[in-house]
C-alpha cells in the first residue's frame, strides 16, 4: 500500500515530525507498508542540510486502527532506521 500526503495533511503539518535523538526533521511525501511496518519517504533536514528522497523504515508498537495516514502517524514507533 502507498499513501501520499494530501495538501490538507501537509497544510496541517501531519507530514512533519522531529526525531530528537538524531536531530532530524522529516517532511514526508508518502508512506508505504502495512500492518506494523512502514517506510516514510520525503525530505529530511539534518544539522541544517536537506536530503531529498530520504527514507525511514519504522515499526509501530501496535497496528493502526485503519490504514490511513492519520491512524499510522498517531501510533507510537517501536523502532526506526534510515534506509538512505
Amino acid at each position: 500500500m502507498k499513501l501520499t500526503f494530501t495538501e490538507e495533511q501537509i497544510k496541517n503539518e501531519l507530514n512533519k515530525f522531529y526525531l530528537e535523538e538524531d536531530d532530524l526533521m522529516m517532511e514526508g511525501e508518502y508512506i508505504t507498508g502495512e500492518g506494523k511496518n512502514y517506510i516514510i519517504s520525503g525530505v529530511a533536514t539534518i544539522e541544517g542540510e536537506r536530503y531529498h528522497e530520504f527514507e525511514i523504515e519504522f515499526e509501530l508498537l501496535e497496528e493502526p486502527a485503519e490504514e490511513t495516514i492519520e491512524a499510522i502517524m498517531a501510533v507510537e514507533w517501536d523502532w526506526y532506521d534510515f534506509l538512505c
